[in-house]
């Protein structure tokens, strides 16, 4: 700690202190200051000091010495000598005296969105903030400054600047533009997939979270955590009429039932407990700030640009300032697009691949693309359009006449050109053998980048009864395809690429708590397809058992003895599903 001695040289030293000009004029009680000090902490001789001329002190725990010596001078020359003996710099803003050491020194970028340098530079002076010995660097054309200087000072060149940049955005004003909107929507809109409501972001929206961040995006997440074919329904009605969802208040509990906080509930009279009751705190706890920590109300605070929907005209309203309403006509007019329309045919159907292969049927789906065909290796190859592309080796056919082949077994593309009629042609010969199973065969029409949702779906309800209520689940069971296309425009060409979400689910036999078990099967697959392509998807099976009796009427009815005359046939089939989804552009 360092120790300065002051005696009869002390006038001479501060004779040598050059005089300075200060922000705030210190108005001193006193002209002649007499202080003596035996070894005392420079802060406490600085507390003694601003005391003595009735001026508050803000004084850093880093400024450190001790003063020895006896003192008479002006208090202005006595403060500047102190500070360069010890090395603190001070600085009075007309109110507290702040005195901190050099490393507390800070330095920020203030940027004037509305103001301009010049008022600022002259805001400051007629203020008398600005002091010569922390300078202020100002930059007139990007509109900028750096301060440098004490904490207090900094924080206080700062809080003038923005409220100059406040004022003087107000008094431009804010004007209003009306932006019609053609082929987007400018509100949000929800929509209900397998149960669950999504929001689709309007422009409106889009637009707040680009310029407003800090408020959160809409949209919602989705509920996770339970079953995907199960969905809790619209909860019912308690006896006094109230709504019981989830996450709001709870039904009164009988007097002395203990929560599983530990808490003893009291009934309808928990707020006589002298405390406020569960829904009480948690209104209370909810009615804090706004989104984004901004309060209510705006007033010179308000963050613009302000941005609203009108759902009427399904236009956008933006108010904001003159000079920044150039942005968004260009900016809306991106968002604003025409989308392309999507026509989307899907075919769902089932072939007994057991019986393709025990009878030797062959069914084939090819282009200069795919080739989907089965067989037993002895058959002719099946053509489209005559060209073959796979080679499975030749056989011999009636007559010495020589073909190719049909390939032993299967072989299965993913992706298929125009032969997917072709492939349906085939699966409709082999559904009128009872080897195939046509189960639907929807078409849907959607917009580019908009999912289309196609279902079958049966749909039964569980009810869960509770303490004062009781909950209905509602249990779906079917075929549910999703089907999200986007057109890409790339090198000259255009492909669709189809992000498919299969849900495919059937009641089985077994059940848990008289509740039936339900047998799901899901596939999620992304893909990109040419124009006239098509989309197949397949891989799981089937297993069925169909038990066909037949007997001799009346004696096959007999207890025991009626097994010797009839008869019963048991036969296994293996079914094989696939997804054929067909994307097609519709130019209008």
């Amino acid at each position: 700690m360092p120790t300065f001695r002051f005696g009869l040289l002390f006038i001479l030293v501060a004779a040598c202190v050059a005089a300075t000009v200060h922000a705030a004029p210190v108005n001193w009680h006193t002209r002649m200051v007499d202080y003596t000090a035996d070894s005392k902490d420079i802060k406490d001789v600085l507390r003694d000091f601003a005391a003595s001329q009735g001026i508050p002190a803000d004084i850093s725990k880093d400024v450190q010495g001790s003063v020895t010596g006896k003192f008479h001078m002006p208090p202005q020359r006595l403060l500047d000598t102190l500070a360069s003996s010890f090395g603190f710099v001070w600085y009075y803003d007309g109110q507290v005296l702040d005195i901190v050491t050099p490393d507390e020194m800070k330095s920020t970028l203030i940027k004037l969105d509305h103001g301009s340098t010049a008022q600022l530079r002259s805001t400051l002076a007629a203020m008398n903030v600005t002091d010569p010995r922390f300078r202020i660097t100002y930059d007139d054309v990007q509109g900028a400054a750096i301060v440098n200087g004490p904490p207090n000072y900094v924080k206080l060149v700062g809080d003038v600047a923005q409220r100059l940049d406040t004022t003087t955005r107000h008094r431009a004003g804010t004007v209003v533009q009306v932006y019609p909107l053609h082929h987007a929507w400018a509100m949000d809109r929800s929509v209900v997939a397998d149960g669950q409501s999504m929001t689709l972001l309007g422009v409106a929206t889009v637009l707040n979270n680009v310029y407003h961040p800090q408020q959160g995006g809409g949209g919602n997440s989705g509920g996770g955590g339970r079953a995907p074919n199960v969905q809790r329904a619209q909860p019912m009605g308690n006896v006094g009429g109230a709504r019981m969802q989830a996450g709001g208040p709870s039904a009164p509990l009988p007097p002395g039932t203990t929560l599983a906080n530990g808490e003893s509930s009291l009934g309808l009279l928990s707020g006589l407990s002298g405390r406020p009751s569960q829904q009480l705190s948690s209104a209370v706890a909810s009615s804090g700030p706004t989104a984004g920590g901004q309060a209510s109300g705006g007033g010179d605070e308000e963050a613009l640009p302000v941005i609203e929907a009108d759902q009427r005209t399904n236009s956008v309203l933006i108010r904001d300032t003159p000079d920044r309403m150039y942005q968004y006509p260009a900016l809306i007019q991106r968002l604003d697009v025409k989308p392309r329309l999507i026509e989307i045919e899907a075919h769902i159907f089932e072939v007994d691949t057991s019986s393709i292969r025990q009878l030797g049927v062959n069914w084939t789906a090819h282009n200069s693309h795919i080739d989907l065909q089965t067989g037993n290796g002895l058959g002719a190859q099946n053509t489209y359009g005559g060209t073959l592309t796979q080679n499975f080796g030749n056989t011999t056919l009636a007559g010495n006449v020589t073909a190719a082949a049909m390939p032993v077994g299967g072989v299965l593309s993913a992706v298929i050109g125009n032969a997917g009629r072709y492939l349906m042609a085939n699966v409709s010969a082999l559904e009128e053998q009872n080897l195939a199973k046509i189960d639907a065969s929807p078409k849907v029409t959607t917009l580019d980048n908009i999912e289309a949702d196609m279902a079958n779906q049966t749909q039964f309800f569980v009810r869960v009864s509770g303490y004062t209520s009781a909950d209905l689940y509602s249990v779906s069971t079917g075929v549910s395809l999703r089907v999200l296309p986007m057109v890409v425009d790339e090198g000259g060409r255009t492909q669709i690429k189809l992000d498919v979400a299969i849900q495919d689910g059937q009641l089985t036999s077994r059940t848990v708590d008289n509740i039936p078990v339900i047998s799901s099967t899901n596939i999620n697959t992304s893909a990109f397809v040419n124009e006239g392509e098509a989309l197949l998807i397949a891989g799981y099976k089937n297993d069925g058992r169909i038990d066909t009796t037949t007997g001799v009427p009346v004696l096959s009815k007999i207890p025991v003895i009626g097994n010797l005359f009839k008869y019963t046939d048991r036969e296994n089939t293996r079914m094989e599903r696939l997804f054929l989804l067909t994307p097609r552009i519709i130019e209008l």
